[in-house]
This record gives structure tokens, C-alpha cells and sequence, in this order.
């Protein structure tokens, strides 16, 4: 699994569900909540304007809390893998894609067929991934693949 988990450093609402956030490792970005909120009944809270505005780090940077780390919050890694796959990063949608499976570079180049130098490679950018990986990662969500 990858070393540490992400951090939130800090967090801002912005219009229609949206929050940008910092995580420790330096990397800020908008964060479209809206479809996560809409799937899940006990955040639908959130939807009020006044209510969404008041997003904060829980502590450590766990998460978004709306409520001291109430039911309304969302956790770091959900909002990096969120993050990740709306900002078109591949390198960091791949990352969340590892963390969402809970997949060291080993496991991951095993589930993958493929060697622990090329997963590394897709991770920190040093290669493209390619689309015969990025159809292997979808059946592995399907459960086609483990």
C-alpha cells in the first residue's frame, strides 16, 4: 500500500458542492462533491448552502467534516480519489486506484501481470499508462479480475 495516506491541509467551499482543498503532500485542487453527496442519504445535508459552507479538515486531516466529525463527513481518501479522477491526472487517478483496492506496488503489478518497476512508473509519472492497463484497472473494479 502506498506509504501514507492523504492528508487535508485545508479546505474552502466553493459554489454548488464543490471545495478546494490542499493536501499535505502539496497538491490543491476543486473538488466536485455534488455526485458523492447525491449517492449517500445521510450527507444530503449538505445540499444547504449555509450548512456546506462551514467544510473544515477533521483533525489530522482525516477527512471533510461538516459536523466534528459527525456523520457528515467525508473521508481523505475518498476525497483524493475523487479529486484524482476529476482533475484527468493519470498518475494520481492511478494512485487512487491502488489505495481504493488497497494494493502495495507488488500486489498491484501481481494483479495486474505486470513488474513492480512499471506500476511505480504509472504511479509517479515517469511513464504513460496505457489504455491495455487502464482496461485492466476497470475489469479489476468489475471484479473480473484478482
Amino acid at each position: 500500500m502506498r506509504e501514507k495516506l492523504p492528508r487535508i491541509t485545508s479546505a474552502t467551499a466553493l459554489d454548488k458542492l464543490r471545495v478546494h482543498v490542499s493536501f499535505a503532500d502539496g497538491w490543491t485542487c476543486d473538488v466536485d462533491l455534488s455526485g458523492f453527496i447525491a449517492d449517500f442519504k445521510s450527507l444530503q445535508p449538505l445540499k444547504d448552502a449555509a450548512l456546506f459552507a462551514r467544510v473544515l479538515p477533521e483533525e489530522w486531516g482525516s477527512g471533510l467534516t461538516w459536523d466534528d466529525e459527525g456523520p457528515l463527513s467525508i473521508a481523505a481518501t475518498t476525497v483524493y480519489r475523487l479529486a484524482a479522477e476529476q482533475s484527468g491526472d493519470a498518475a494520481r487517478s492511478f494512485d487512487a486506484w491502488m489505495m481504493q483496492h488497497g494494493l502495495s506496488a507488488s500486489r498491484a503489478a501481481e494483479t495486474l501481470g505486470m513488474s513492480r518497476r512499471n506500476i511505480i512508473s504509472y504511479r509517479t509519472a515517469s511513464r504513460p499508462i496505457p489504455k491495455v492497463v487502464k482496461l485492466a484497472c476497470k475489469a479489476v473494479d468489475l471484479g473480473a479480475m484478482v
